[in-house]
């Protein structure tokens, strides 16, 4: 790679050939060829484009000048920075301060109320939408099924794949087979009864024998991605007329999996570890994705009671 001082290294032909070798450098190694291409690639051609535009003449007015391209304080604008930094680092060029400042604080510009779930009339009314288009001849009972287990199991998505569902003392069970890697390690197989919303019979209307006679859809089982294919479907629902009432529109698929999240805590009144344990992720996790829904609530009441009772 040219050297830190060397006038040609911003060129676009220059920054392509760090990207190849990144890409020789990290694919297979620490990530899929899926996820280079979802994640690495796109702030990576934006910096190339970006490059392409006019001569620049520091790193520094490079960088700025492609991250300020996203929103302040967003979640993409921090992966861009951080797979953009990864390249520099590939060529061991210094990293501009002004450039890390830019990274911003994702969790400066989230929602104070935390996760955004569906509460149970929204999948209620999800629920009729799915059943109208089966009717409709647009989507299938295997759908219903799929649909049905991340409400009441609280899966992701991706966990469809390879599902198993008993049934112990009228209750479905699931059990999940499929692991999820992340540079935390990685999660096995786990077992998870049904926890359907309020108002649900508790076989969640022959779950268990709908599963035996249906399973789960070829596009999502054989998909790379399940829950694309679901976002995609929900896009679709959500264009439907209400039935009932209406589905916020920043909901998606894992929206099932946030609201099993809170009716194992509010309704069942489970431990954080347990319920960690049932979604398969650890508790430190568990808290930094619910605590705002979970805890907030319940701090500002014991504050308010103990201020009155001094009063």
């Amino acid at each position: 790679m040219p050297a830190a001082d060397d006038a040609h290294r911003l060129a676009p032909v220059t920054l392509e050939r760090l990207m190849d070798q990144l890409r020789s450098a990290v694919v297979g190694e620490k990530v899929s060829e899926r996820t280079w291409q979802r994640i690495y690639a796109p702030p990576l051609r934006r910096l190339i484009n970006t490059a392409g535009e006019r001569s620049w003449p520091t790193d520094e007015s490079l960088l700025l000048t492609t991250l300020k391209t996203w929103e302040p304080n967003s979640r993409a604008r921090q992966m861009a920075h951080d797979r953009i930094r990864r390249m520099w680092k590939q060529a061991g060029w210094e990293w501009p301060a002004d450039a890390a400042e830019l990274r911003g604080n994702g969790k400066a510009a989230a929602d104070p109320e935390g996760v955004r779930a569906f509460t149970d009339a929204e999948l209620q009314e999800l629920r009729a939408r799915i059943e109208r288009s089966i009717a409709r001849h647009k989507l299938t009972p295997a759908d219903l099924v799929a649909w049905d287990c991340l409400m009441v199991f609280g899966l992701r998505p991706v966990e469809l794949q390879g599902l198993q569902l008993a049934e112990q003392q009228g209750v479905p069970v699931a059990t999940i087979t499929r692991e999820k890697k992340s540079s935390k390690g990685r999660s096995g197989a786990r077992q998870c009864p049904a926890v359907p919303p309020a108002g649900w019979p508790a076989d969640c209307s022959g779950l268990v024998e709908r599963f035996n006679q249906h399973g789960i859809p070829p596009a999502m089982t054989k998909a790379a991605s399940p829950g694309e294919v679901m976002a995609q479907q929900l896009q679709r629902l959500k264009g439907q007329p209400a039935i009932e009432s209406t589905i916020a529109a920043e909901l998606t698929p894992y929206g099932c999996r946030h609201a099993f999240a809170l009716r194992l805590a509010l309704q069942l009144g489970m431990h954080t570890r347990e319920a960690a344990a049932l979604m398969g992720h650890s508790p430190a996790v568990h808290l930094s994705t619910y605590g705002r829904r979970l805890d907030s609530p319940r701090l500002l009441g014991d504050v308010i009671a103990r201020v009155k009772s001094q009063t």
